[in-house]
Parts: C-alpha cells; structure tokens; sequence
C-alpha cells in the first residue's frame, strides 16, 4: 500500500469514527442500544418541524416511539412510491397511501413484502442509482421450508453499511464490551452469504477502540491456544459451532479459568438445552443475537436479563402476525416476524416477512429499558428443537 492510500484510509476511518454515535455511549448509564436508538430518534425529531410539533422537547415513552414509528412509516411509503419500481406498482394497484397510515391499526392495510418477490426481481426495490450502491450482499436465507433456495441480492449504501457498523457497535457494548482491553473472538468457521461477519465485527472492534481476533478453525486447541495468547474476553460465533465447541471440551475447569466474561450466539436459534451446556462449560452468560441479511445483518441482541432479544429501535417497525391469516397480532402472541426498515434509502422494505416465528414483548426490560421493544423464542418455521439437543 502506498503512502497515499495509506492516509486516505486513515482520514477514512477517523472521518468513520466521528460519525458513530455508539462511541458517545457510556454503558454505566443505562443499556447502551436503547441509549443508542434515543440517540438516533431525538436526532430525528430534531430535524423535522412536524415531528418536533408532535414530541417537543421532552423524555420519549412508548407512544412517542409510536408515532415517531408511525410518522417514519408515512414518510417511507412516500418515498418507495416515489422511487421504488416494486413498490410504485404494488401500492398504485392496492390504492395505498401514506394518508392512510394515522394508528398502528392501520398497518393490515399495507400489503406484505414476500421474500419469492424479493429473490425474483431485487433491483425493482431499489431506490438510488446503482453508482450510489457502496455493496451488495447475496444471502439465501435460513428457512427451512421445501421450496426451492431462494438468493435474495440486497444492496446497501455507504452510509447505510456505517449505521451498521453503529448498531453492531452498541450491540457489543450491551453484550457488555466496555474497555479497550477487551478482546472479542471471532468464529464464524462457515460463511453462508456474501459477506463475511467476521470482517464486520472486525471492523466495527477498530471503531469502537475494542480489539479482535478472527479464528475459524474447528480445533478447539487451536481456538483456546488463541484465547490465551489473545487474553480473549468476549467470543461470539454461530449457534450451533459454540455448542459443538462446548461439548467437546473434556476439562470445563481449563475453560473457566479462561475468564470469558459472556458468549454471543448468533445466526442460527439457540436452544435451551444449548444455551445450558454453553453456560455450564465457560461459567458465564450465552446472550443470543439475530439478524437477516435483507434488514441489516444485526438486528437484535439480548442483555444479560436473557428475557427476549432487544431490537434496534429507530430502524425497524416490528409486527407479529398469524403465518396463515396475515392478520397483525398483539404482544405476547406467537406468530411470524415481519419488519419494516424505517431507515434505509437504497432498499427499502416494507412489512416484510422473515419466515421466523416469535413473539414480541413490547415492555420495559429489568435491564433498565423503558422504550424498546424485544423479540422471543425466535426460530425458524419449520425449526425442530430435537435436532439441536
């Protein structure tokens, strides 16, 4: 590399760093996503007129988030009626328009995005031009269903890739990562779409003044020999490899002593008996984390109170609803995941179905959270818990 590009990409990342709210959090003062999602809403409010008439000045509770929501969603289906191909057809032939949109009632008027509609024409959703495209990941998904293997392409700008790096960054420091001695660990030994999630957390360690190493080796030698001389204090990696990992530790003390201080579970569900052998192993806390490559790779994450994953709260309108009848249902119910990214400029989507199960918890957490909202008990339709004892 030369010189040149040498200070190129350092003006870059310092130019990056600047720009990541997470930085500003301090984890003694509340859990840091939902510091991080108030962050990104007051910002919001602050600069729309018609926002700032509807919550002027004051501490946001549940109705507030709810019409800042509601407020995003009319200006969103504005916007993809505007720029969006799909949605400019869909919405003209189904007579619907942001008008429409007063109460979270509203939302069984505003048909579903499928993922078959996604994987057959991606560029229909897209709303910027290509040159504005900073990356396109390519994923198939993780539904476990006998249709053939959908490849959804979903592509992102650049500033929308630096608010994930945000989120992942709050995400982390919820997880508890709060000092630039800590170490993540990363063990991602499969990557099953174009991206690499071990170069995403990677990256977002560098910003955040954390550091990481990345080791996808299967030899769990080879990944303790790396915890050691890492002086690792944090590891996440896929569900299903950290429990394999875990059962093929034959001396728990060794792994004790390690001093982990909690283990990220992600990409796959984590089952209880799953979660028990992983705890029991390493001595401390297996947090879940879920995420879809169509709504941002990282989505949700839990805290240590391990009662329900916590959503990124400015970028996603969360509904669960009956798989069959399509019809919204209320808090507590179980029922399909369907997100809308409220956010995103280059592709948006609306009501879209994620084809996972779970039930929504719309609450205060014992965390200390007052205003978001959680995601439970998420799997796969379809999923069978017995092939993951």
């Amino acid at each position: 590399m030369s010189l040149s590009e040498k200070i190129g990409n350092f003006i870059r990342f310092n130019v990056a760093k600047r720009k990541l709210d997470s930085r500003n959090i301090d984890i003694s003062e509340g859990n840091p996503l939902e510091q991080w999602g108030l962050m990104k809403i007051r910002s919001e409010v602050n600069s729309h007129d018609e926002l700032k008439r509807q919550l002027p000045g004051k501490e946001l509770d549940r109705n507030d988030i709810v019409e800042y929501k509601l407020f995003k969603l009319r200006e969103l289906i504005d916007y993809v009626s505007r720029n969006s191909p799909f949605y400019q057809e869909l919405y003209e032939k189904e007579g619907i328009s942001s008008a429409d949109i007063k109460t979270i009632d509203d939302l069984d008027r505003i048909p579903l995005t499928e993922q078959e509609e996604l994987a057959k024409n991606p560029y229909h959703f897209l709303c910027v031009s290509r040159k504005d495209i900073a990356r396109e990941f390519t994923t198939s998904g993780t539904t476990t269903t006998d249709e053939q293997d959908m490849k959804k392409r979903v592509s992102y700008t650049q500033q929308e890739l630096l608010e994930i790096v945000d989120s992942v960054i709050s995400g982390l420091k919820m997880a508890g990562m709060d000092s630039e001695e800590d170490v993540l660990q990363i063990m991602y030994p499969t990557i099953t779409a174009t991206w690499d999630p071990g170069l995403v957390l990677s990256k977002a360690c560098d910003l955040a003044g954390f550091k990481s190493v990345i080791n996808s080796s299967t030899s769990i030698e080879d990944q303790i020999n790396t915890m050691k001389k890492s002086r690792t204090t944090f590891i996440i990696g896929t569900s299903s490899f950290l429990y394999n990992l875990s059962k093929s530790i034959t001396d728990a003390n060794q792994a004790k002593e390690l001093g982990i201080k909690n283990i990220i579970c992600s990409s796959e569900p984590l089952t209880e008996p799953m979660k028990e052998q992983i705890e029991s192993v390493w001595g401390c806390k297996a947090v879940r984390q879920w995420g879809m490559t169509e709504l941002g790779l990282a989505n949700a994450i839990e805290c240590e109170e391990q009662n329900g994953m916590h959503v990124n709260n400015p970028d996603f309108l969360v509904e669960v609803i009956d798989p069959e009848s399509g019809k919204v249902l209320p808090p507590g119910k179980e029922g399909e995941l369907v997100f809308t990214t409220l956010r995103r400029k280059c592709m948006p989507l609306i009501r879209y179905r994620t084809k996972d199960l779970a039930i929504l918890i719309d609450k205060p957490c014992k965390c200390g959270t007052k205003v978001d909202q959680r995601i439970k008990n998420v799997r796969r339709i379809g999923f069978d818990e017995s092939n993951n004892k």
